[in-house]
């Protein structure tokens, strides 16, 4: 008897658990401008980690083309003059001059997301 009650038991909480993960749906991580703002500026002053710049680098940014572009050109520039925290910044000289570029343009850009 003991057995039927607990199959039955985790069958419902089973089954009302995978209701609620099925109504709520997987958790959407979406960057917008003010995001990458942040992040490059914490580049820039040297408070961003390795980890923080490769979560940019890997999250999808369909939703805008503009920040699709920027990541892009983020990614190129790593390739060149990324090098990790082996100094206070993330980047060679080079490239901090090419972030703060970037860091211009994406502030003074107006675009809907």
């Amino acid at each position: 008897m003991t057995f039927i009650l607990t199959l039955s038991l985790t069958f419902i909480v089973v089954s009302i658990a995978m209701w609620v993960f099925l109504r709520l749906g997987a958790p959407v991580y979406r960057l917008d401008k003010n995001n990458v703002i942040t992040l490059l500026e914490l580049v820039l002053a040297g408070d961003a980690t390795e980890n923080d710049w490769h979560v940019f680098m890997g999250i999808p940014l369909r939703h805008c083309e503009f920040l699709q572009a920027i990541q892009q050109r983020c990614s190129d520039l790593s390739e060149r003059e990324y090098i990790g925290e082996a100094s206070v910044t993330l980047f060679t000289e080079k490239g901090t001059q090419a972030l703060k570029l970037i860091l211009e343009e994406l502030k003074h850009q107006d675009f809907d997301q």
